[in-house]
């Protein structure tokens, strides 16, 4: 009997459907300062909630703007990446940094 391996992206689905999980991978992308981590993340989460359709009309945008951003092509507003965040169940706040001698 042969072992059956999973994809890294089965793996990561199966983490992602964990709001705790998603939630601390779009912050950790926050973290590093990577605005196109912190997309590609954001796409992985949508990926994972399926429904497309669903999610655009829940986020007030056409389906065609959200394939747009899953697929890489166009400039993602922040007005776009809050609409989906918000649609998603999630918030982006702002905090102070801590000051540092």
């Amino acid at each position: 009997m042969s072992a059956k391996f999973r994809s890294f992206e089965e793996l990561l689905g199966e983490y992602l459907e964990n709001p705790e999980f998603a939630m601390s991978f779009l912050n950790q992308a926050l973290a590093d300062e990577d605005v196109e981590a912190f997309k590609l993340s954001l796409k992985d989460i949508i990926r994972v909630h399926g429904k497309v359709s669903q999610l655009a009309k829940e986020a007030h945008l056409s389906r065609g703007t959200l394939y747009k951003l899953m697929q890489g092509k166009g400039q993602s507003e922040i007005g776009t990446i809050l609409k989906l965040i918000h649609a998603l169940g999630y918030d982006l706040t702002v905090t102070r940094r801590a000051q540092t001698a």
